[in-house]
């Protein structure tokens, strides 16, 4: 079986989208024999014709006629991952020419398409956040257009069953550097080590939650700090008690090997409150067992994580913790992430892709 997936961007340029959408692809193949090949949209930017051992094309222009001229006749199905801010060329820009390509497609091919809905578009004004009325037009007529809709946050679905008036189904993401191959082993045989890694959430940690981080690393005595990603020019004189690690970028491997052999992972995604969910970087620490520590609360107990029992806040209740309390934490994130991890979401993907009919 052979599928398009249609992303913003694929390595070497950073996107957690295109990270997702290989190791997807990945276990497709793997694991249900199908094939994928990527359409990329973002133009102006150099793409490899193999990707990860998978082939990937550019869409030549952003029309309807472009995009059926380079669509293969043998495919039968296509994911399309949507964030809608990559697909924008300004904040009131929308892609409705994509919307009739791949509406087109499926009548005229009769296609399964998949919307993966990693994101849909929200507009922030101080403290209220609004869908963006041009924006989500695009988005409504994806999710009316496609045979199946998946989101990896609760609070997009309720949004999306809303539209659809049917259910849509929901599968927090997954740890986009890879999993373990033999389970995790426990705290106490992990140095006291913390780790902070990602993108624009980790500046945010340095930035914003410095006393949060020194403090917690203190009351569960960790003794450095590992920090992976784009150099960020940190000075140790400001992370006083505890040895600052600048390691850079690293490779998937070295940097699961890493957690593996640490106590906890620090992270920031206040930006996203109660989509704690579709963050990667948790997923990682819950995927290699470490204690998540997030900034601040995060009201995501719609998918299923509790804070105390899934993660744990900068406060005073650090310093009471027992190390049994730790890994019983660290277990218990450890198992919301099994319920999702890559082998289980490529399940649901690969299960709409090779129905009968789907929704």
């Amino acid at each position: 079986m052979n599928i398009i997936q249609i992303v913003p961007r694929l390595p070497p340029h950073t996107d957690g989208v295109g990270d997702y959408s290989i190791q997807l692809a990945s276990q497709l193949l793997k694991g249900h024999g199908i094939a994928t090949q990527f359409f990329v949209f973002q133009q102006g930017i150099k793409i490899e014709p193999i990707v990860a051992g998978f082939p990937a094309t550019g869409i030549p222009a952003h029309t309807v006629e472009a995009f059926l001229s380079v669509l293969p006749k043998d495919i039968t199905g296509i994911i399309l991952h949507y964030s809608n801010y990559p697909y924008l060329r300004n904040k009131w820009d929308a892609p409705f020419w994509l919307v009739s390509a791949l509406e087109k497609t499926v009548k005229q091919r009769n296609i399964k398409l998949i919307v993966m809905f990693h994101e849909l578009p929200f507009l922030k004004f101080k403290n209220l956040n609004f869908l963006h009325p041009i924006q989500s037009l695009v988005s409504r007529r994806l999710a009316k257009s496609a045979t199946t809709v998946i989101t990896d946050s609760a609070r997009f679905q309720a949004i999306l069953e809303r539209w659809l008036q049917h259910p849509v189904t929901c599968i927090p993401d997954f740890s986009t550097i890879g999993e373990p191959d033999d389970g995790v082993p426990p705290l106490s045989d992990r140095a006291p080590r913390m780790i902070v890694f990602g993108g624009s959430d980790r500046v945010r940690v340095y930035q914003n939650h410095l006393k949060g981080l020194l403090y917690s690393c203190q009351a569960l005595g960790i003794e450095e700090i590992c920090d992976i990603g784009k150099s960020l020019n940190l000075q140790p004189s400001d992370f006083p008690r505890v040895r600052l690690v600048q390691m850079g970028f690293q490779p998937a491997e070295a940097i699961r090997e890493l957690m593996l052999n640490s106590l906890a992972g620090f992270i920031d995604y206040s930006r996203f409150p109660g989509d704690l969910g579709k963050s990667s970087v948790f997923a990682a620490f819950c995927a290699h067992g470490l204690v998540p520590i997030c900034s601040c609360y995060n009201p995501s107990e719609a998918d299923g994580l509790e804070m105390g029992k899934h993660y744990l806040v900068p406060d005073r209740s650090l310093q009471n913790l027992s190390s049994i309390q730790l890994q019983t934490l660290a277990n218990n994130s450890n198992m919301w992430y099994l319920n999702h991890n890559i082998k289980q979401n490529t399940k649901i993907f690969a299960s709409y892709l090779k129905s009968i009919s789907c929704l």
